[in-house]
Parts: structure tokens; sequence; C-alpha cells
């Protein structure tokens, strides 16, 4: 899990989590870990994580429902080309091959 790389210290019960947090979309599920991987600094002991990822997650439906439902498989794909760091050259030009253009990479304009 990748919560678990994050904060070594961390330990949990994969059957636990499983059937606390199966009921949760997967795409605002991972939005949410990955938002909790890069806001929070610490868990302490005694924080129920599940609680964490269960109110980060609605919070995310909450904001990104809208945009998300709106977007297109092809715009989403644009948004994380924008978004993320910069694309692997392989990857554009598979995406390319496929009919969407992310155009070059912010450090490959001159």
């Amino acid at each position: 899990m990748a919560l678990t790389a994050a904060f070594p210290g961390l330990q949990f019960n994969s059957n636990l989590f499983w059937r606390t947090l199966c009921d949760l979309d997967g795409e605002h599920f991972l939005i949410a870990i990955i938002d909790i991987i890069k806001n929070t600094k610490e868990f302490y002991p005694g924080t129920n994580v599940i609680a964490v990822i269960r109110e980060k997650t609605e919070q995310i439906k909450d904001t990104n429902t809208l945009q998300i439902e709106a977007e297109t498989e092809k715009e989403r794909v644009e948004r994380w080309g924008r978004e993320a760091s910069p694309m692997p050259e392989d990857c554009r030009l598979a995406l390319e091959k496929l009919g969407i253009s992310l155009g070059r990479a912010k450090n490959d304009r001159g």
C-alpha cells in the first residue's frame, strides 16, 4: 500500500482496511490517498487512518465530482499531461499514435 511506503511506521490490517473502505469510489479514493501522502507530515499513534481516508475521499468527491463527470477521457489525459511531471517520451508518442496530442513538453520548448 502506498501509505506504508510514505509512512513506514504505519501498520494496518489489510482485511480491515478493505472491509471499511471498499465502498468508496476507486478514483476518488486514489486521489485522496495521493493527497494524504503529499500533505500529511505524519500519523500519530492512535490516528484513525481509515477515518482520515474516508473523510479525504468524501472531500475529494464533493469538490471534484462535477469536473470528473464533465471531462471526456481525452480531456482527462490532456489535464493529466498538464498537471503531471514531464511525460516520458515513449508515453507521449504512444498517445499521439492514438490521436491524442499533448504538444511538446515544457522543457522541450525552445
